[in-house]
Parts: structure tokens; C-alpha cells; sequence
């Protein structure tokens, strides 16, 4: 029977959390078995490469890219209304091509950095124009609040153009022969 309703409710991770919120003890205890098979509730996956997956030791590094708006989703695997959240940030960061970017700090794994980031509740999610924070929210607003929010906070943000990468070099061309007579300084020939 659980392998039924474990099919059942895995296209449906958003039902899984109400029921869980729900005050029917016997319907937490089959959410937490359904969470205790392997392969569990698959999280929301995010393929966009404006989308990435961030944590304690690149944050300063994302955070402070120039010329983009960056946002940090502080989220959870098992949290309802981060997964409600996450498409909307990504659909945002679609509608703005080269300009915004997300990243996604799992706060599950990095419980310190959290708490020393003032993360009080999930989803928290903060704005970043040229590393300064000019934006943040807790919880999840409608998707039509989140794309305006962000559509407002990135105008004026112009993509930089990229250039083409230069073809990388054989060593055959960056290496050049010796000349004849060479020697190390400080040592003469006999």
C-alpha cells in the first residue's frame, strides 16, 4: 500500500507538504515512511544555468558579482514552500537572460552559516546589486509579486557582453627551443 500512495504523491511534492501541515497524526506518519524510502520525494531540480547550487565557502564569491542581480535562496530539501518558491526564482532569472542569477544555499548543510547570516526562517531569500544587499524576503509571495519585485531591481542592468575565448595554444607554439649554447647563470663551459 505504500509503494502505491508513495507513487501517488511523488509528482505531487506540494500536496505531501499541506497534508504534513495537516493535524492528522496518521497522515504525518506515512509522509515521514514515504521520506524514509530510498529515492524518497524527489526535491525540485533546476537545470537553468542561471540557476546554481551554492554553499558557505563560494557565497562572498557569488554575492559579489559585478554588473548582475544576484539572488541567494536560503532553502530546504523538505520545506513546502521552498519548492513552491524555487520555479518562481528560476522563471525570473529566464526572463532576465545575463542579468540575474540564482543561487541556492541549502541551509540543511550549512546550519552555522545560516544562523550566522541571521536566517531565521526558509524560504529567505536576499538581493544583491554589486555585493550590496538591496533586497529581502521570508516566505514565499505570489509569483506575480517575485517577477515584479525582481523585474523592478533589474532594470538598468545591461548584460555584458562576452568575448569569444581565444582557441587555447598547443604547447608545440608556446614552448620555444633553447638556443645552442646555452647555460644557467652562474656556470661557464670547460
Amino acid at each position: 500500500m505504500i509503494k502505491d500512495v508513495r507513487r501517488l504523491l511523488l509528482g505531487i511534492p506540494l500536496l505531501l507538504a499541506v497534508v504534513h501541515l495537516s493535524g492528522c497524526d496518521r497522515l504525518r506518519s506515512l509522509t515521514h515512511k514515504l521520506k524514509s524510502v530510498p529515492g524518497g520525494i524527489p526535491a525540485a531540480t533546476y537545470d537553468s544555468g542561471q540557476v546554481t547550487a551554492i554553499d558557505a565557502s563560494s557565497y562572498d564569491a557569488f554575492v559579489a558579482q559585478k554588473n548582475k542581480l544576484v539572488i541567494v535562496d536560503f532553502y530546504a530539501d523538505w520545506c513546502g514552500p521552498c519548492r513552491m518558491l524555487g520555479p518562481m526564482l528560476e522563471a525570473a532569472a529566464a526572463a532576465h537572460p545575463a542579468v540575474v542569477f540564482v543561487g541556492r544555499l541549502n541551509v540543511d548543510q550549512a546550519k552555522e552559516f545560516a544562523a550566522g547570516k541571521e536566517v531565521r526562517g526558509i524560504p529567505d531569500v536576499r538581493i544583491f546589486k554589486d555585493g550590496r544587499e538591496v533586497d529581502r524576503f521570508v516566505g514565499c509571495p505570489s509569483e506575480a509579486e517575485v517577477l515584479a519585485r525582481i523585474a523592478t531591481l533589474a532594470e538598468g542592468i545591461t548584460p555584458v557582453a562576452t568575448t569569444p575565448a581565444t582557441p587555447a595554444q598547443t604547447p608545440a607554439e608556446t614552448v620555444k627551443p633553447m638556443p645552442k649554447n646555452w647555460m644557467p647563470p652562474g656556470m661557464e663551459k670547460r
